[in-house]
C-alpha cells in the first residue's frame, strides 16, 4: 500500500484512534502519578470515552473530527491538571477547587516545580491534529450513523454503570459509591468518573439543609465526645489560667516541620530563635497538621474553630459566612481585641471573607506593609515580624494576634542574598537544602520579632504560641532526609519523628518542658482556652485539651499532605480510618455544612 493510500486511511479511522489514544494517556495518568487504575477504573474510563465517541456520529466527518479534538482538548487539560495538583497536594482536583482559583496566581513557581517532561504526553498530540483536520474526507450516510450512534451510546452507558452494578448485585455493598474521599474515588472510577461524581455531590452539598433530627444527633455527640471538658477537668491541669488576661500571640509558620528544631547543618542551628524559645516552652514533639484540600487555611480553620476542615474543598471558600464557634470569639467575649496578619493578597484563600466570620475585627494583608522586601508570594516574614513587632505596642491589652507566616513556601526560592546557611556540597541546589535555608529566613525574622517584643515590654505580658501549618518535607521526600542523615527511615519512623509539625507554649516564666502526648491541630483551642482561663464548654469542639489527655491520639485525614488517611496513638499507626474516627470527620462536615451553629440560634 502506497503513502497516499495509507495517508487516507489514517484519515479515515483518525476519529477513532484519537479516542484510543486518550485512553492510552488515561493509563499515563495512573502511571505517572503512581495511583492503581482498577478495573472500575478502566471500564469507566472506556465507558465514558465510548459515549463521547458515540455523540461524534451525529455529526458529518469534518465536524466529527472537530468535535474530537475538542474533547481530547478538554480530557488533557483535565489529565495534565490533575498530575500537577496530585504531586502538590496527593489529590485530584474537585469542584470545591474552582472556588481557588484566584490563588493560583501565588502558586506559579510550586507548579512549575512539579512540571515534568513526560507530561507533554499529554498535550503533544494536539499540536499535531489540526494540520490532519484540512485533509478532504469521506462522508458516511445519516442513517448509518444514527444506527452507530445509538448502538455505541448503549455499550457506552453499560461500561459506565458496570462498577456500580456489580458492587450492588454481586458485592451486596450499601452503596456504589464506596470511597473515603475524592483520590479513592479516582482509582475506583478513573478520573472522568471522579469529576462526574464530584460534580453530583457537589451540587447535592450546596442545596445541604439540617433536619431537626440531624441537630439533635450532632448536640448528643458534642456533648459525649468529652466527658473531661464537661466534668471541668479541662480547666485544672498545671497551665490552666497562666495566660489570663495576657496577650495570646499566636503564630501559624509555613511548612515548618519538628525535625528541623535543634538539628545543625554544616555545624550551623537551622532554628536558632526557636531553640532558645524552647528553653521557656511547652513543647509538643507528638503534633500532627490535620489539613485537607484548603492547606494553609485549613490549618487556620483547625486551630481557630476545632472543626475538622471538609473532606473537599476549602472551608474558606465554600462557607465564609457561617456562624462559628471560635477562639477570636471567645477571647472578644473576654475583653480581647482581634487582629489577624498575613502578608498576602487579601483575597489569598478568601481570608478577607471568611476572618470576620472567625471573630477578627481586622485583617492586616499585604499592602498594610513596606513593599521592599517581597520573599515568594508576599512580603518577606523579616519585615512583617518587624513592623508587627512595632505596630502591637499600639493595639489596645489585651489582644489577640494572630499572625501568618509566608516566606517558607515551596519551592522554597529564596534570594541569594538572604540565605545565610553555608550548605555542604550534597545539599546544594536540591530541595532539603532549599528548605534549610528559608526555614532558617524566618526563624531569623522570628528573633527581630521577639526581641521588638522584649525591648517594647510585651513579651513578659504576652503568651507566645507557635505551631506548623503543614509539612514542607514530604514522604516522597524520604530520600533526601536519609542521605543526609545518613540512615534508613522506616515508615513507621517517618510518621513518628518526621512528619510532625511543632506546637510550643512561650513565656519567659515557664520551664522549659517536653509533653510526649499526641495531639493535631484539632487540639489548640481547647488547649489554649484552659491556658488562657477561658471556662472550658464541650458543646462547639472536637478537639481534646492536650494538658488534659493521657497519651493522646491524632486523626490525618487524607488528601493534604499525606497519601492515606492515618490514626496515629502512641501503640500504632493505622492505615485508614477507624469507624468512631471516620464518624468524628463526618461529624464535622455535618457541622460545617448545615451551619449548625447558626441553625441552633434560629432554631
Amino acid at each position: 500500500m502506497n503513502v497516499t493510500k495509507w495517508r487516507s486511511l489514517f484519515t479515515q479511522y483518525l476519529n477513532e484512534l484519537i479516542f484510543i489514544w486518550l485512553f492510552f494517556k488515561m493509563v499515563l495518568f495512573h502511571y505517572f502519578s503512581s495511583t492503581p487504575i482498577s478495573s472500575g477504573a478502566i471500564s469507566t474510563s472506556i465507558g465514558f470515552l465510548t459515549i463521547f465517541y458515540a455523540l461524534s456520529f451525529f455529526l458529518k466527518q469534518k465536524g466529527r473530527l472537530i468535535y474530537s479534538f475538542i474533547i481530547n482538548l478538554l480530557v488533557s487539560i483535565v489529565l495534565l491538571s490533575n498530575a500537577l495538583y496530585l504531586d502538590y497536594f496527593s489529590s485530584p482536583i474537585t469542584f470545591s477547587v474552582f472556588y481557588q482559583t484566584n490563588n493560583l496566581s501565588g502558586l506559579g513557581d510550586s507548579i512549575l516545580y512539579f512540571l515534568k517532561p513526560q507530561y507533554l504526553l499529554f498535550i503533544v498530540d494536539l499540536v499535531l491534529l489540526p494540520i490532519l483536520l484540512i485533509r478532504p474526507y469521506h462522508f458516511t450516510s445519516k442513517k448509518v450513523r444514527l444506527k452507530a450512534a445509538f448502538s455505541i451510546l448503549l455499550v457506552g452507558m453499560a461500561l459506565v454503570i458496570l462498577k456500580p452494578l456489580k458492587l450492588v448485585l454481586i458485592d451486596h455493598a450499601d452503596s456504589p459509591i464506596v470511597a473515603y474521599d475524592s483520590k479513592d474515588l479516582m482509582v475506583q472510577y478513573g478520573i472522568i468518573g471522579h469529576h462526574v461524581l464530584d460534580g453530583f455531590f457537589h451540587i447535592r452539598d450546596s442545596q445541604f439543609k439540617l433536619s431537626s433530627e440531624k441537630r439533635s444527633h450532632i448536640a448528643e455527640r458534642l456533648t459525649d465526645i468529652h466527658p473531661a471538658a464537661a466534668a471541668g477537668l479541662d480547666n485544672k491541669t498545671d497551665l490552666a489560667g497562666i495566660g489570663k488576661n495576657k496577650n495570646l500571640i499566636l503564630i501559624q509558620v509555613e511548612s515548618l516541620q519538628q525535625f528541623v528544631m535543634n538539628k545543625q547543618v554544616n555545624g550551623q542551628e537551622i532554628t536558632p530563635t526557636l531553640n532558645k524559645l524552647f528553653k521557656n516552652s511547652i513543647s509538643f514533639p507528638h503534633f500532627y497538621a490535620q489539613t485537607i484540600g484548603g492547606n494553609s487555611s485549613d490549618a487556620e480553620f483547625l486551630t481557630q474553630t476545632s472543626l475538622f476542615p471538609l473532606k473537599t474543598g476549602s472551608v474558606f471558600f465554600r462557607y465564609p459566612n457561617n456562624t462559628y464557634h471560635s477562639l477570636p470569639h471567645d477571647l472578644k467575649q473576654n475583653g480581647y481585641t482581634t487582629h489577624a496578619v498575613h502578608a498576602d493578597e487579601r483575597t489569598f484563600w478568601n481570608r478577607h471573607n471568611m476572618y470576620p466570620s472567625l471573630g477578627f475585627d481586622r485583617f492586616i494583608a499585604i499592602e498594610d506593609f513596606p513593599q521592599n522586601e517581597i520573599v515568594g508570594m508576599g512580603v518577606g516574614d523579616k519585615t512583617m515580624f518587624s513592623k508587627m513587632g512595632d505596630r502591637l505596642l499600639e493595639e489596645k491589652k489585651p489582644f489577640y494576634s494572630f499572625i501568618v507566616t509566608l516566606s517558607n513556601h515551596m519551592p522554597y526560592d529564596l534570594p541569594d542574598d538572604k540565605k545565610t546557611l553555608t550548605l555542604p556540597t550534597e545539599l546544594q541546589n536540591t530541595l532539603l537544602g532549599a528548605y534549610f535555608q528559608t526555614v532558617r529566613y524566618t526563624d531569623e525574622a522570628l528573633s527581630i520579632f521577639i526581641n521588638k517584643l522584649e525591648k517594647n515590654g510585651l513579651l513578659k505580658d504576652s503568651m507566645i504560641v507557635l505551631y506548623g501549618d503543614h509539612n514542607g518535607i514530604f514522604y516522597r521526600d524520604k530520600g533526601l532526609l536519609e542521605k543526609w542523615l545518613n540512615k534508613k527511615i522506616s515508615y513507621e519512623e517517618w510518621y513518628r519523628e518526621y512528619a510532625t509539625v511543632p506546637f510550643m507554649i512561650y513565656h519567659p516564666s515557664i520551664d522549659g518542658k517536653v509533653d510526649e502526648t499526641i495531639g493535631g491541630q484539632i487540639d489548640v483551642m481547647p488547649t489554649l482556652r484552659s491556658v488562657m482561663g477561658l471556662k472550658s464548654d464541650p458543646r462547639y469542639v472536637l478537639g481534646t485539651n492536650l494538658f488534659a489527655k493521657q497519651t493522646g491520639e491524632a486523626l490525618i485525614p487524607s488528601g493534604g499532605y499525606v497519601e492515606e488517611p492515618l490514626y496515629i496513638t502512641g501503640d500504632s499507626i493505622v492505615r485508614g480510618l477507624p469507624k468512631a474516627q471516620e464518624d468524628l470527620l463526618n461529624l464535622s462536615n455535618l457541622i460545617i455544612k448545615g451551619d449548625y451553629f447558626n441553625a441552633n440560634v434560629k432554631k
